[in-house]
């Protein structure tokens, strides 16, 4: 079980994903997507820090992976 304690929850084909974003040790904001078993934790970069991190923008990100992964 993923701690939820400053995640977002989003729903992706049935599956509960938690995600959030956290600088790494550089200093570098990360996009961290984890589901809920914990079976699955992504992290990408964040390209662009002035455009919000949104249900959609994850979304497409889900959808990246699993196309990727079929």
């Amino acid at each position: 079980m993923v701690s939820k304690k400053g995640k977002r929850k989003i729903e992706y084909n049935g599956s509960t994903f938690y995600w959030f974003v956290r600088k790494n040790n550089s200093g570098i904001p990360r996009i961290h997507i984890l589901s809920e078993d914990k079976k699955i934790n992504l992290e990408y970069p964040l390209f662009d820090t002035e455009i919000p991190v949104t249900k959609r923008y994850i979304e497409r990100l889900l959808d990246v992976y699993f196309n990727l992964n079929i």
